[in-house]
């Protein structure tokens, strides 16, 4: 009895972590811990040139576009941490898309650190 339990404990487990395996989201970052540090360090060398290290948008290269503040609470989208992502990951005009310069832990991160920095909880 003891062996068909662990076996199907096992099973359950395998199939519970094949699906997780599927989805094509992100896990969520830790905002308290590395990822908010390390998001950081993502945001001042890739982002900060046009959305400025205090994220208001205030850049000559950006300056002039609405969207280049991340602190006003004025976003394209909702501002969630899933819409966050996607932009980072995909781009949209004039912002590039990162998805093929970042690897996924730094998107990750770096969703972390812009969530924060805007307020989003």
């Amino acid at each position: 009895m003891r062996k068909g339990a662990a076996g199907l404990l096992l099973l359950a487990t395998v199939a519970l972590l094949a699906v997780r395996c599927g989805e094509n989201r992100l896990p969520e970052g830790d905002a308290r811990g590395g990822d908010l540090r390390a998001g950081r360090r993502v945001y001042l060398d890739k982002c900060a040139r046009c959305h400025s290290p205090k994220g208001d948008g205030k850049t000559v290269v950006a300056g002039r576009f609405p969207y280049a503040n991340l602190i006003d609470g004025v976003w394209r989208t909702d501002g969630s941490a899933a819409t966050i992502e996607k932009q980072i990951r995909h781009g949209r005009d004039p912002m590039p898309a990162f998805e093929k310069k970042l690897t996924d832990g730094q998107i990750r991160q770096t969703v972390s650190y812009v969530h924060e920095l805007t307020g989003g909880e």
